[in-house]
């Protein structure tokens, strides 16, 4: 499977897709965005390599063939195309977000999806998992934009990673699983409903520490650069924060350890 194959299955908005083109020169660097400890570097050799690269095209591209280099360890490994194709749909999300935000077709996210290319970061339902060792080894649960939180969809995705990690990375089987998030912060508990997916979603951890970050305007206005009173009203959640943010309050984030094995 070539890249403009895998673009065309993960659903990318065809205006970026007429702007990658395939890359030459760089198989050096390739090879380094399929393992975990050589990503970051490899990733950076590439953005020097090309230069300026305003809408991202030409890493986005690279990245891509990368992906389908990945196809071949996933195989090997006896992981499964849907998963495959629900990790690597990441690139499409992206671009998708980014015109959400800012109505530009841009991929901004090239320090972020070496992760995927590299095997270390899945997409194993709603949720997304990543292996971690900087902290001990723990698997770190990222939820990305517009996953379903509902408690079986939760319950599915987790028992799922149980299976995936113990089938395919074992070293990993039983470690503690985390989540560093905007979702982590208890001052969410005073401002949503006791009914909130995310508060609820919350509740599976124990939040063990916090911090002042912005993380939140992009995750739930799309940007990060707008005032206080820019943010958007269009959901419940979106009125609370910014009512919030206008009336002196603090949003930040926390990092919360799952409270039982998944």
């Amino acid at each position: 499977m070539g890249a403009s194959e895998l673009v065309e299955v993960i659903g990318m908005r065809a205006e970026m897709a007429e702007k990658l083109a395939p890359v030459t020169g760089v198989d050096a660097e390739l090879r380094m965005l399929l393992r975990p400890d050589t990503f970051e570097a490899g990733t950076n050799a590439l953005r020097e390599r090309f230069g300026p690269d305003e809408d991202g095209a030409k890493i986005l591209s690279a990245m891509l063939e990368a992906a389908t280099m990945s196809a071949k360890e996933y195989a090997a490994r006896g992981i499964s195309p849907k998963i495959y194709f629900d990790t690597m749909a990441c690139f499409a999300r992206f671009v998708e977000e980014r015109f959400e935000g800012y109505g530009d077709c841009v991929f901004d996210r090239w320090w972020w999806t070496g992760r995927q290319t590299s095997l270390k970061l899945f997409r194993l339902g709603a949720l997304e998992y990543e292996m971690c060792e900087e902290a001990g080894r723990e698997v770190s649960m990222h939820i990305p934009s517009h996953a379903d939180l509902s408690a079986e969809a939760v319950d599915a995705s987790l028992a799922e990673a149980r299976a995936f990690f113990a089938r395919y990375f074992s070293a990993y089987d039983g470690v503690p699983y985390t989540c560093s998030s905007w979702m982590m912060d208890p001052v969410l508990r005073s401002l949503l409903s006791a009914s909130s997916r995310i508060l609820a979603f919350q509740a599976r951890f124990d939040v063990v520490s916090t911090w002042p970050s912005e993380d939140y305007k992009f995750f739930i206005g799309k940007r990060s650069d707008l005032a206080p009173a820019e943010f958007p009203e269009g959901t419940s959640l979106q009125r609370a924060v910014k009512r919030h943010i206008l009336s002196g309050g603090k949003l930040g984030a926390g990092r919360g350890v799952l409270k039982s094995r998944p």
